[in-house]
């Protein structure tokens, strides 16, 4: 009878593994934290000196790949663990992931009826059959970059941040151009990537790409690639005060070209049983209907979400107990991105949304000390992951050992991104001057191209579906645009200002909010209509999208406005429910006048009091 081969292992060895295995990891996150406390104490010494060359996320890929190279260079190992003898034992087979490294190992030891089943890493090639398989705990391998802690602990604070520090003023009166960019721009964008690589592909000019890269991969390459992160060009604007719808282009088109993106990839990824036909023309209405019903369906789980806890801070009495407001508000802006996931549509798009939610209605019911609270919370929480992933980013091109490099693959690669934006941002902005009052300029339009980074979401997709030489080819290309974009385009953002004279220090017009706001209590007509048109910029529909936001949504959902009661006095009983025992008191001590303005989201240096301007037309 043959004894378990894995006995002596688990007895012996296994506890010894496992100690080993917390060390990896505890040094792993070490190395992670010095690079960002070294990062901070350079970007203090940076703002110090007001140094724009390079920028804080630029900083981190720096300090993460020359980490990166050290690693690979010292080769750091914390022990060795040998398995059993598996090679001669006859009821014992085993197979071998081709992913690159860490490779895998997978036993299965037959016992009469029984099956044990066990997984090792391994970093060597086993020295011949009869010899026990290797695990070797390196550092190397253990910072290898994991999509899952990307795409569930590090994005969404990043994600939510975007959407709740969003200006919502010039978000709004920008929202037509935004989402043209956003929707059909990206769209244009992973196309035309697709066909310029799918054309170099079929060149043969480099071995194998022909047969490897059907359209398909090409397609895949070109909707992640087609996500936008110009976060170093908008730390720039921020600091030096550019025009401000410049900023809500170029910020509102990063924010929703990630959720695009992201949901275009996924969407792509449903064609795949199809993939092999030349078209399939149910494959791609059921790739349409998928992109819709997704981003339809994280929006409705996103919004919903945020107008709940807006209900639950206004009718509660949790501004009270300020810890216990703000973690409920943190509890339930992350749930939105977990319960867009669990129903199987994309969570960041639900907790962006979520996001837009919460700061212009939730906000509004939190007490001052949660304001503080929540924006300071989520703003660190951005900071930090912000620079651990690119930190990891800068680690992973020395410590991933199954890079495929293909220089002229890369080098198309750009050429591909640099015209497909072209076409993206050109025609559009022509076919959106031809409606807009506050026409698109072509310098706007030049810094809108140049601001194309990639960043992040990029480069986390390529690397959560990098199984196969195809993909891990997409990796690498990825991977060195990233690095490329975010150095050069970022650092020449300051000269790239200079040489197109956009203006900067530009310091906002309050007057405009402040009539706004006092017109949005009652009617006017056509005359003031009109002047508030030419003054804003507000057209007929916006201006009615503000009307009924003031008059209903906002007494419904917060404190402020009128009463629940007062805006829907056929509710009877339920109105007076739904209406604030708060409401009475905030009136009580702002005041009448105070009580109409409709503040922004809390903003610890620059607190302002601006409406959210409405749709364009």
């Amino acid at each position: 009878m043959i004894g378990n081969p894995y006995e002596d292992f688990e007895e012996n060895e296994g506890d010894t593994h496992a100690k080993v295995a917390k060390r990896v990891t505890s040094i792993t996150y070490i190395v992670i934290i010095l690079l960002l406390v070294l990062n901070v104490c350079t970007i203090w010494i940076f703002k110090q000196k007001r140094i724009r060359y390079i920028h804080e996320t630029g900083l981190s890929l720096l300090y993460g790949v020359l980490a990166g190279l050290i690693i690979k260079l010292v080769g750091v190992s914390i022990s060795e663990v040998r398995s059993p003898r598996i090679g001669s034992c006859p009821n014992v087979s085993y197979n071998f992931s081709d992913g690159g490294l860490p490779y895998y190992i997978t036993t299965e030891f037959k016992n009469g009826s029984n099956v044990l089943k066990r997984l090792y890493a391994y970093s060597d090639t086993l020295i011949n059959n009869e010899t026990a398989i290797v695990v070797i705990n390196k550092l190397s391998e253990a910072l290898q970059f994991d999509p899952e802690i990307f795409f569930y602990i590090l994005l969404p604070p990043i994600i939510f941040f975007a959407g709740y520090d969003l200006k919502k003023k010039h978000f709004f009166r920008n929202i037509g151009s935004i989402l043209m960019f956003a929707f059909v721009g990206t769209t244009i964008s992973a196309f035309a990537v697709a066909a310029i690589m799918w054309l170099y592909c079929q060149t043969g000019m480099e071995d194998g790409l022909k047969e490897e890269f059907i359209f398909f991969e090409c397609l895949l390459f070109g909707a992640l690639i087609s996500a936008t992160d110009p976060v170093t060009v908008l730390a720039i604007f921020a600091e030096l005060n550019v025009d401000v719808d410049l900023y809500a282009l170029i910020f509102g088109e990063s924010v929703m070209n990630d959720a695009v993106a992201i949901v275009l990839f996924e969407s792509v990824l449903s064609y795949a049983p199809y993939k092999n036909a030349t078209f399939s023309a149910v494959g791609f209405l059921s790739c349409v209907g998928q992109f819709c019903l997704t981003f339809f369906g994280s929006f409705f789980i996103g919004t919903t979400v945020g107008l709940i806890t807006s209900m639950i801070t206004k009718l509660t009495r949790l501004c009270d107990f300020p810890v216990m407001e703000t973690s409920l508000f943190t509890l339930m802006s992350y749930s939105s991105f977990l319960l867009s996931e669990a129903a199987g549509f994309t969570g960041i798009v639900g907790i962006l949304f979520c996001a837009i939610t919460q700061a212009h209605y939730t906000s509004r019911n939190l007490s001052a000390d949660s304001k503080k609270r929540v924006f300071e919370l989520f703003e660190t929480l951005n900071f930090l992951a912000e620079n651990f992933v690119f930190s990891y980013i800068g680690l992973f091109l020395f410590t991933y050992d199954g890079h495929i490099w293909r220089p002229g693959f890369i080098v198309c690669s750009f050429l591909a991104i640099a015209v497909a934006r072209i076409i993206n941002v050109f025609p559009l902005s022509g076919v959106l001057n031809l409606g807009l009052r506050q026409k698109i300029p072509c310098k706007f339009q030049l810094m809108m191209w140049w601001a194309g980074l990639r960043g992040a979401i990029a480069f986390a997709l390529a690397a959560e579906y990098s199984e196969g030489e195809p993909r891990r080819i997409i990796l690498t290309t990825t991977l060195v645009i990233v690095l490329a974009t975010v150095l050069v385009n970022g650092s020449a953002t300051t000269t790239v200002l200079e040489l197109l004279r956009i203006r900067v220090g530009i310091v906002e017009d309050a007057e405009t909010d402040h009539i706004i706001n006092q017109l949005a209590r009652k009617e006017i007509g056509d005359e003031d209509l009109h002047r508030l048109q030419e003054q804003t910029g507000l057209g007929e529909l916006g201006w009615r999208f503000l009307k009924a936001d003031y008059s209903y949504l906002v007494p419904l959902l917060t404190i402020e406005g009128s009463t629940t009661q007062e805006a829907f006095p056929w509710c009877g009983v339920v109105g007076r429910w739904l209406t604030s025992e708060r409401r009475a008191d905030r009136q009580e001590s702002l005041g009448d006048d105070d009580v109409s303005i409709l503040d922004d989201n809390y903003h610890p240096v620059e607190e302002e009091d601006i409406m959210m301007d409405p749709i364009e037309t």
